[in-house]
């Protein structure tokens, strides 16, 4: 019995290793590093330029070159648009400088998808344009767009940890978005509400000075509120020509971002990212851009499922845990979503056989202190 046991153990060591050896050459390509649009950098490198700062010097140790970001074939690493920022901030003495680049910024910066919002019919369509295509321009940031009573909000997630200069391209995102508004109802409006998750800068009264609104800093999240009645309110410059052309560009810029059969590789990275809290599926979906229907649909066209998905992380973190650990059983159950250890423990004795307790790793191996 005991080298039954013994063989099942050595068998799920080297599912375990195989496990995370395809798990950390997914990682190596998990969702693709947050990029910007080159022309973001030339409207900062402008913006610099007319303050007196040689653009060869802000550039300096970004790995960029001007005539690179003329040409504009492609695009800026979220680590070089860092350390251009964080240069600009220097050499500019203007911490505020993510209000003032959106402030200067055209919609023509915006591509196609600045084409689309300003061609649009009325405010509504507007805004569901910003929320669907508005990741073309910016992998660091996600647009939501969820109807409340008495109000719609514009929410904006966080794609990654934007650390140091988290501010600045929040400030950006944030003026960019108004001027869209701005211009597609050719006026400024007065009954918004301004959620800011980050507490009130130095340069607060630039905030008041530029939005006729109510501004809440330390929110829990970002978000752009307006009321209802200007949903219907026509574009100004509203062109359906313009914008069917535009849609259907940016339709295919989507399409060649997402194909739908890399839906079942993004759940499950997106889940190897979660760390020790997974969303369920309708959360998943949302960060698909997707309804819940729809996730369920395209995982049943490949053969999988969400809740399969799921099953499948928990398994793999479950044989790292105990392998490479010393978490109590307990304790990786919690870790894994489990409100019950017993539960883990049937589970786990269903995948593989054997009880948590009976796989370890041998004595002597590196291990991590319980917590």
């Amino acid at each position: 019995m005991a080298s039954v046991v013994s063989d099942k153990r050595q068998a799920l060591r080297r599912q375990c290793n195989c496990l995370f050896q395809k798990e950390n050459m997914a990682s190596a390509l998990p969702l693709p590093e947050p990029v910007f649009h080159p022309t973001y950098a030339r409207v900062l490198c402008a913006l610099l330029r007319r303050r007196g700062i040689e653009t060869q010097r802000l550039l300096a140790g970004t790995g960029l070159a001007w005539a690179d970001l003329l040409e504009g074939r492609r695009d800026v690493s979220f680590a070089q648009m860092r350390r251009l920022i964080l240069t600009a901030i220097q050499l500019s003495g203007a911490p505020g400088l993510g209000m003032q680049l959106g402030l200067v910024m055209p919609v023509s910066a915006h591509g196609q998808v600045g084409n689309a919002v300003v061609a649009s019919r009325n405010l509504a369509q507007a805004l569901e344009g910003i929320a669907r295509y508005g990741r073309l321009r910016s992998g660091a940031v996600d647009f939501c767009l969820v109807r409340a009573e008495g109000n719609f909000r514009l929410q904006v997630h966080e794609r990654f940890a934007l650390g140091d200069v988290r501010i600045p391209i929040l400030e950006a995102v944030l003026m960019g978005v108004m001027q869209l508004i701005e211009a597609v109802l050719g006026f400024a409006p007065e009954d918004a509400e301004f959620h800011l998750p980050y507490a009130a800068p130095p340069w607060q009264s630039a905030y008041t000075a530029r939005f006729r609104g109510r501004i809440r800093f330390n929110a829990d999240g970002m978000e752009i509120r307006l009321p209802d009645e200007l949903l219907a309110l026509p574009c100004v410059t509203s062109d359906a020509a313009a914008y069917l052309s535009a849609q259907r560009d940016c339709e295919d810029a989507l399409a060649r971002l997402a194909p739908d059969q890399d839906v079942v590789r993004q759940v499950r990275l997106r889940l190897r990212m979660c760390g020790e809290s997974y969303p369920g599926c309708e959360a998943m979906a949302a960060q698909l851009h997707m309804s819940a229907r729809t996730l369920i649909r395209k995982l049943k066209q490949h053969g999988s499922s969400y809740q399969a998905l799921l099953d499948e992380v928990r398994k793999e973190q479950a044989l790292w845990y105990l392998a490479h650990t010393t978490y109590s059983v307990e304790s990786i159950a919690e870790r894994l979503g489990y409100l019950d250890t017993s539960n883990f423990s049937r589970t786990f004795r269903r995948w593989f056989g054997v009880p948590p307790n009976t796989f370890r790793k041998p004595a002597g191996s590196p291990r991590q202190p319980d917590e």
